[in-house]
């Protein structure tokens, strides 16, 4: 048997490791839990020499005592004759833990599999082969993600109904999950290809809704009827200010506000991306600061839990303030501080490092936005001189 330490780029700069078997022709892989971190980062050679050492450990550990392999099902013209579309759901989740697939990438595959069982035992076939899966059986689970589903957690938003940003995620899980299944030999041909057009789901409206600095007043203007309402009012005008996401403004610490020359910074490494961010802090985004305790390991904001309950607060303060026309979630206070740095003359680049981006193309379509609004001014004069 051969065992190979290999490497695999994962967000953030970091290089997760994990061993590959080769016997007679078959492929096998094993996460290792082992992280190399990037080369320029604080002692990285040493942290990485160590790191390495214990690879290589476990490597000539599987060499002297090689794991056994699960046999392959059982196949006709090399196609799986066993398995059926469940169990292959199963396999293809322990396969991606292995490839060291995150917490919420693994969540979000385990939903997946939740709702391919529930359709399933909707229309009888839960025993269904992987083999005999089709393109109308698929065609039916889409249909039912999309009119029949309903999210617990987000009743109150779109009455629970997922968003095409949602759908299309789903659909392109499946359709890994059959390709997969398509590079193994364990079927013949992607049933996803067979679907037309309309059958498919589709990339969500790439409209980013934003507040504009009059709007943005406004709603931070509004009275709190509720100290949590409050506190979203508060965390959002400081995501408008910061471009944080969500989940950052949620795990932000008083630890995380530093000082930086003669003002102050948020410096937070992303949950999302796991890449590091500091963002000098304003006037305005210090304000909407609660005092400062002792303790610097105690949340800046204390939001609810649910992004489903933070998205209602938000939108009952929207309506307060007179905001019409616009579907606001807590996201829009990061494509607000874009939009506004950027119609202030801040250059791309430097927008793209406030928000954490890896490369300019994310950033660009604020310019996009930007240019939107050029032209309506510009168009203001039209019929003035005739």
């Amino acid at each position: 048997m051969k065992v190979e330490i290999k490497e695999r780029a994962l967000k953030g700069g970091n290089r997760g490791l994990y061993l590959e078997y080769y016997e007679k022709g078959f492929r096998k892989r094993e996460n290792l839990h082992l992280y190399l971190i990037p080369e320029d980062a604080p002692d990285a050679k040493r942290i990485n020499k160590r790191t390495y050492l214990k690879a290589m450990a476990v490597r000539s550990d599987r060499l002297l005592n090689p794991p056994e392999f699960e046999k392959k099902p059982e196949t006709e013209d090399g196609i799986d004759t066993t398995t059926t579309w469940l169990e292959w759901c199963d396999e293809y989740i322990r396969y991606s833990a292995d490839c060291g697939n995150s917490d919420s990438a693994m969540q979000h595959k385990n939903n997946v599999r939740k709702r391919i069982n529930e359709y399933l035992d909707r229309i009888g076939r839960t025993d269904i082969l992987l083999k005999d899966v089709t393109s109308e059986v698929i065609s039916g689970l889409y249909d039912y993600m999309r009119n029949d589903y309903r999210n617990p957690g987000q009743i109150k938003v779109r009455e629970g109904r997922l968003a095409d940003f949602s759908l299309l995620l789903f659909g392109e899980t499946i359709n890994a999950i059959f390709n997969k299944a398509l590079r193994d030999g364990r079927i013949g041909f992607n049933p996803l290809r067979g679907l037309n057009k309309l059958e498919r789901f589709h990339a969500p409206d790439k409209h980013r809704e934003y507040l504009t600095p009059e709007e943005l007043v406004r709603f931070l203007a509004v009275a709190p009827s509720t100290e949590n309402e409050r506190q979203v009012q508060k965390a959002f005008g400081f995501s408008c200010m910061t471009g944080l996401r969500l989940g950052d403004i949620q795990r932000l610490r008083w630890g995380n506000i530093k000082p930086l020359g003669d003002g102050w910074a948020v410096s937070i490494v992303q949950h999302k991306t796991g890449s590091p961010v500091t963002v000098p802090l304003n006037e305005l985004a210090l304000s909407l600061l609660p005092p400062r305790p002792e303790d610097e390991d105690e949340n800046v904001f204390r939001l609810p839990k649910r992004s489903g309950v933070i998205t209602k607060y938000v939108c009952s303060i929207r309506d307060k303030a007179g905001i019409t026309g616009k579907e606001l979630t807590y996201h829009c206070s990061r494509h607000t501080a874009a939009t506004l740095a950027i119609s202030a003359g801040a250059e791309l680049y430097s927008v793209s490092k406030i928000l954490g981006h890896r490369t300019l193309v994310s950033t660009q379509v604020y310019a996009k936005v930007n240019l939107e609004k050029k032209i309506e001014a510009v168009n203001l004069t039209k019929g003035l001189f005739v």
